[in-house]
């Protein structure tokens, strides 16, 4: 084997095990973002949807909780961004059109999916001044101005273990929950006009022990033949010196 063809070979490899290993998060992916089929408003409302995945698969959404009303994808977009609002390093594409649910008063609220979902992106349309607790924990992603205004995100976690979403000023942004999630659960700590949110998502959680992707498989293929090509160079080596002795 020839050393150009060697140091190509190892340098394939290591390209690939960098893209490996590089997070999910910072590959540029789009965001699925949330399509709302129905919805009932009202202090006990309900809403479905869908996230349709790149694959053709979709992830059924369901929520639970306080409506004021809700805007079906397509009709009337209150997702302007103000520059970096709904994007960032981890989210390339806002909601656009894909709609919104409004929320007006206190309570208890729940989403829940039919399949676990990983990197759980959750936007917002203006925080109400009571803030969000979640019973899961996130990162802030963005925030900045939107629809009804401007402000910003802060995170604090309380003494019972909660994670309490804060702002100042009318704050519109997203933010991402740190774990595979299969439902989420928030009480809204203010009441006010409206507030919007919707959720999105790459995809579906792996499951355990997945198959290896070809792109794996290849990486252990060229390690596999890097590691025979240096030990059939050793053998001569190693001859010559017994030869020697």
């Amino acid at each position: 084997m020839r050393q150009s063809t060697k140091t190509a070979l190892l340098a394939t490899a290591a390209l690939l095990a960098a893209t490996l290993c590089v997070p999910k998060s910072a590959l540029a992916e789009p965001v699925r973002w949330t399509d709302w089929a129905s919805a009932r408003a009202g202090a006990n409302g309900s809403a479905v949807g869908q996230i349709a995945l790149g694959d053709g698969s979709s992830i059924d959404v369901a929520y639970s909780g306080q409506l004021a009303f809700w805007d079906a994808p397509g009709t009337t977009s209150y997702w302007q961004d103000g520059g970096g609002t709904y994007t960032s390093a981890a989210v390339d594409n806002g909601p656009g059109d894909h709609g919104m649910l409004a929320m007006s008063r206190l309570g208890l609220r729940t989403l829940t999916f039919s399949h676990a979902v990983d990197n759980l992106f959750f936007a917002l349309i203006d925080l109400n001044a009571g803030g969000y607790e979640f019973d899961q924990d996130f990162t802030i992603e963005s925030s900045g101005a939107g629809n009804r205004g401007s402000g910003s995100f802060s995170k604090q976690i309380t003494a019972e273990g909660k994670y309490r979403l804060v702002g100042s000023g009318d704050p519109h942004g997203v933010i991402r929950f740190n774990d595979a999630v299969s439902s989420i659960s928030w009480s809204s700590l203010g009441s006010e006009t409206w507030n919007g949110f919707t959720v999105g998502t790459y995809g579906a959680a792996v499951e355990p022990n997945p198959v290896p992707e070809p792109a794996s498989l290849a990486l252990v293929g060229l390690g596999v033949a890097v590691v025979g090509y240096q030990r059939r160079r050793a053998r001569p080596a190693i001859a010559a010196g017994v030869a020697a002795a």
